[in-house]
């Protein structure tokens, strides 16, 4: 701790800096999957100010907001701007500036996985899941998910568990998965839990789809043991993702790229003060958001959980707040964002209703899938894969299988979105809605709309 420096506490945060030897060598480190902290060590900071050696430093090109999105702006060779997260002092007031040492702060908010209630029975199987997305009709027409990658942003997979329920073994892509620097176990050996049960609800349509394990949501930043996940890890992923899929292009043996999300932010008190610029649940400006941009430019589909808030079973961390409860990256305009439903077409309690916080795209839902159902048993026998988390997933497969066929250089990651939402099935009058958005997704009708299907 620095000597002089008056202060009621310390703030995790995300802090932007200039670009600098050191941050450009320590971005470098990071691509190299080497350790970073030698090489941020010697980046100058006020006193007072720790940096976080395991986060290292992401190239953000001249910095956020973005106003252009181009893949170079995350070049570390050629960036302006540099994120790093760090610890920074307060005053006795609690305010938290809004900018130190001329870098703008934004938020590392926390993040976890979709829980629901959990308190009523499963309703239908896997096996109903394929009957009613038709996954035989998108089998015979070759849409199985071959050459098609699926990133499951979660708390890990495990590919055993997989495999038993499976009865064969999943593919997995090691070398293209990512896992924070102070994780041990490697990818497809993480514990059982609800990045497994993700991995399986999107292999129900994608069968042939290759995994890819990102536990963003293990990634703990320096000395904070309460919060195992933030939105500073979920950018490391997906800078190790642009850094493979688009400054270097898609690697040997993948043809398109689906991201799927079963996660978000429960409650703004988890967040940055309102008002405050750097604010992360209804501010369309922070620096996340130009990760995902630059993910959909390049043709890859970034699916999310919508929130599990709704108003007749909220999970407990939402503290009964039930509107506006689809916050964050969530409610990105590029994002494919999910309600849940049952087997039968009935949305689930738990499944919050758009629209989305203010300040970010109101009409969020997009769309619906199937959730609450038997499937992984990756908590037990008779617990269900839940949540707008397994909905998240059963449409990200679905996607995938799309992608077999919609090459993303012919179909644009924006209009893979507008496909599924005019195929969609409607409930209620034509156009959005705030319980299902578009409707209930149906991948075959999609499929025939894209001409994969005849």
């Amino acid at each position: 701790m620095a000597r002089n420096v008056p202060q009621s506490g310390f703030r995790r945060v995300l802090w932007e800096r200039p670009r600098d030897p050191a941050l450009v060598r320590t971005a470098e480190s990071l691509t190299a999957r080497e350790a970073p902290n030698r090489w941020l060590s010697a980046h100058r900071v006020p006193d007072g100010v720790k940096l976080d050696g395991d986060f290292g430093a992401i190239p953000i090109g001249a910095g956020a907001p973005a106003r252009e999105i181009s893949p170079m702006a995350f070049d570390s060779r050629r960036s302006d701007r540099f994120l790093v997260r760090a610890t920074i002092p307060v005053p006795a007031s609690g305010e938290i500036p809004a900018t130190l040492d001329g870098g703008a702060i934004y938020s590392d908010a926390e993040i976890g996985t979709t829980l629901t209630c959990g308190s009523s029975r499963a309703a239908g199987t896997a096996a109903d899941v394929r009957t009613r997305l038709d996954t035989g009709v998108l089998a015979r027409n070759g849409l199985d998910g071959t050459g098609v990658a699926i990133a499951i942003v979660d708390v890990g997979v495990s590919l055993a568990r997989l495999s038993a329920r499976l009865g064969t073994p999943p593919l997995l892509d090691a070398d293209q998965s990512w896992s924070p620097p102070a994780i041990v176990s490697v990818p497809g050996m993480h514990r059982v839990g609800h990045g497994t049960m993700c991995a399986f609800d999107a292999l129900i349509a994608a069968p042939k789809a290759t995994l890819l394990d990102i536990p963003a949501l293990t990634a703990r930043a320096a000395g904070d043991h309460t919060a195992a996940g933030t939105v500073g890890a979920a950018i490391q992923a997906y800078w190790f993702l642009i850094t493979r899929w688009v400054l270097d292009g898609p690697p040997a043996g993948h043809d398109a790229l689906v991201v799927s999300n079963s996660w978000g932010i429960y409650h703004p008190s988890l967040d940055f003060p309102e008002g405050h610029p750097g604010r992360y649940v209804d501010n369309p400006n922070h620096p996340f958001r130009s990760f995902v941009r630059a993910l959909t430019l390049a043709g890859i589909d970034v699916v999310f959980a919508g929130s599990n808030c709704g108003p007749e079973c909220p999970a407990a961390p939402c503290l009964k707040r039930a509107t506006g409860a689809i916050m964050g990256g969530n409610a990105y305009p590029e994002v494919l964002t999910l309600a849940a439903c049952t087997v039968a077409g009935e949305r689930l309690g738990y499944s919050a209703k758009g629209p989305s916080i203010a300040g970010m795209m109101p009409q969020k839902p997009d769309l619906t899938a199937y959730s609450h159902f038997l499937g992984s048993l990756s908590r037990s026998r008779f617990v269900p894969d839940g949540g707008t988390s397994a909905a998240c997933a059963v449409a990200a497969g679905c996607v995938a299988a799309l992608r077999t066929g919609a090459k993303p250089t012919a179909t644009t990651a924006a209009s893979m979105v507008q496909t599924l939402r005019a195929t969609a099935l409607q409930s209620g009058p034509a156009g959005w809605n705030a319980e299902f958005g578009y409707g209930v997704l149906r991948p075959v009708e999609a499929g025939r709309s894209l001409g994969l299907i005849p």
